[in-house]
């Protein structure tokens, strides 16, 4: 307990500083970059315990994976803005053609390497789109601004520990046994309850309580995301209630799918660079899926909100 509680002090003091000074983006790119390649490792030598994956095959998975997240993120972020770290490293990628090359590079292993087959090619790719898109995911929201990785966190870290609390005093009916024997439904409802509604206050409130310091204060989670001067304060609080809501839920399915992987392989933790916490996944399995989520909501409501909009004033 002593360990892991100095662990999470020393991520906190590493972490914080990077998720919320926007000027450490650079830093902050280059750090996600690092555990891209450390998460995919991990994922490989949980694979090994079935069958070892050669050096070179291993490397060129890791090097995919990067090369993904690097594509993802070109895809989301402007080149026009130089400052915010991807000048750096002078890349034009695309999502489609970088996809195509890692699916010829991984094929075409098959044949020149002897202890490569399909079903290692089927390992490399899980790997490459588990780690590179999900961490991809994960620093497109704080390019974004720091309220959506500070956003995310919350309701992850919220989720997690009233899950936690909430199981132990009532918890009485098992969600996935054979999976996560110690997971209650009762646990997983109180604890989505708690992140919804704090995560809520936070997203609809955000202005308000940082404004000062960080903004406008008649700023919500949504501004910059998508146009909602036609929206009435009680349709954004509906839309965040619901953002809040199901990201709360993808994140505990997210902790569950690598709890299915490493009971899968039997492994107690992905890795162990984190001690007392286990590896980069173990810490970030919440999150990679719902950063997912929410980048993909909030894609969906830039182009929606307009086009309810339009139809409304055509009627």
């Amino acid at each position: 307990m002593k360990q892991r509680t100095i662990t999470g002090v020393f991520i906190l003091a590493i972490f914080l500083p990077l998720l919320l000074v926007d000027d450490l983006f650079p830093i902050f790119q280059g750090m996600m970059i690092v555990l891209t390649g450390i998460a995919a490792n991990e994922m490989l030598r949980m694979y090994d315990t079935q069958k070892k994956m050669s050096i070179t095959m291993r490397g060129i998975t890791i090097f995919c994976s990067i090369l993904l997240y690097l594509a993802a993120l070109v895809e989301w972020i402007p080149r026009s803005i130089p400052a915010q770290g991807l000048a750096l490293f002078n890349i034009h990628l695309e999502m489609l053609p970088t996809i195509i090359l890692i699916t010829i590079i991984l094929f075409t292993c098959t044949v020149f390497s002897e202890s490569y087959d399909g079903t290692d090619v089927g390992k490399s790719i899980t790997t490459i789109l588990y780690t590179g898109i999900g961490f991809a995911a994960i620093t497109i929201l704080k390019y974004l601004g720091m309220r959506y990785i500070v956003f995310l966190f919350l309701i992850t870290t919220l989720t997690d520990v009233f899950a936690y609390l909430t199981g132990m005093l009532f918890g009485k009916h098992k969600m996935a046994p054979k999976i996560s024997p110690k997971k209650t439904w009762e646990g997983a409802i109180g604890g989505t309850i708690v992140a919804t509604i704090l995560g809520s206050v936070f997203a609809l409130l955000y202005g308000v309580m940082f404004g000062n310091f960080f903004g406008p204060a008649k700023e919500t989670l949504l501004t910059g995301i998508c146009n909602t001067e036609n929206l009435t304060m009680i349709g954004i609080s509906i839309i965040l209630v619901l953002i809040t809501f199901f990201t709360s839920i993808i994140g505990q399915i997210g902790d569950l799918v690598a709890s299915r992987l490493k009971r899968t392989y039997d492994i107690k933790d992905f890795g162990n660079i984190f001690p007392g916490h286990g590896g980069v996944l173990d810490r970030l399995d919440s999150a990679l899926l719902a950063s997912l989520f929410l980048l993909s909501v909030f894609k969906i409501l830039n182009y929606l909100l307009p086009l309810v909009e339009t139809t409304l004033l055509g009627i």
